[in-house]
């Protein structure tokens, strides 16, 4: 029996610059093979996003073409994302002597240096889809009807200018009256391509101190400050509200998923961005697990 080839998510992380879509969608189909009604869909969509997917050749010349005219894109493959392992949730953080000692539920205890913190992807998950984050949320650009601060390169500095063409990074805020689960969940992608997890459902935020606060919206948003005090050169990316998923984000098998109660559009979508954050700062995959 012959395994179904491999498949690549063809991903735009932005277009030749003063391009119409329409203009897109035509270099797509005529450099890469791409069917045009498909593609003149698919480039409505704001940067970063995924086009669709794909088998890898077909992927290769589309990025190419893109890349050709000024614009970037990437496109892993399932198994790239699935090769960042699985989630590595977090009991407790304590800060001894330029480190982060991370106490694990279910395995032993980890080390990692300042420097070695590379992406935190923050999230707000409710059932089974992450939605936008909180109006007050305290770090980025524009969220809401709050303006903020962002540095240029470090934290919010990549992360803002990929969501800059986005209404001026305008995000409505959430307006539901359903009563339903909220969690609020904080990625932390590693040098070495490792994914640990602050769900703050299981964090009591004990390492804030005086700066724990009341909320966990709150206490999420103070835990971002804190690492972006300490690891200054981190991208910290909050714009999964923003992304739409692909087709595929089912197929995505990831070590303990059940067990770590993993968000399967919220578990791809970390990887995926660390992958790209990671092809922008022009730095290797890191080896699978």
């Amino acid at each position: 029996m012959t395994m179904p080839a491999e498949r690549a998510f063809l991903s735009v992380i932005a277009w030749p610059a003063g391009w119409e879509r329409t203009r897109c969608a035509d270099l797509l189909a005529d450099r890469a093979g791409l069917d045009l009604p498909t593609m003149q869909l698919c480039c409505v969509r704001n940067p970063p996003a995924i086009l669709g997917e794909l088998d890898p050749e077909s992927c290769r010349r589309a990025c190419d073409a893109i890349r050709a005219h000024g614009g970037d894109a990437f496109a892993p493959t399932l198994n790239d994302i699935q090769s960042l392992g699985p989630t590595i949730k977090i009991k407790d953080i304590r800060i001894e002597s330029g480190r982060f000692h991370f106490d694990l539920w279910r395995k032993p205890p980890a080390s990692i240096a300042f420097n070695d913190v590379q992406i935190l992807v923050r999230a707000r998950v409710r059932e089974s889809n992450a939605e936008s984050l909180p109006t007050d949320f305290s770090l980025g650009t524009r969220i809401g009807t709050q303006r903020i601060r962002y540095g240029p390169y470090g934290a919010y500095g990549l992360a803002a200018r990929l969501a800059a063409p986005v209404d001026e990074f305008e995000v409505e805020p959430i307006r539901s009256s359903r009563s339903t689960a909220v969690s609020h969940k904080l990625d932390i992608h590693t040098a070495d391509g490792r994914v640990f997890q602050v769900d703050a459902d299981k964090f009591g935020f004990g390492v804030l101190g005086e700066m724990r606060g009341h909320s966990d919206p709150v206490n999420i948003d103070r835990l971002c400050d804190l690492f972006a005090h300490l690891a200054p050169n981190e991208i910290i990316d909050p714009y999964f509200s923003l992304w739409k998923p692909p087709a595929g984000v089912r197929s995505l098998r990831l070590p303990e998923m059940q067990v770590n109660n993993d968000d399967p559009h919220f578990a791809f979508y970390s990887r995926w961005a660390a992958l790209m954050y990671q092809h922008l700062l022009g730095q290797d995959r890191p080896a699978p697990h």
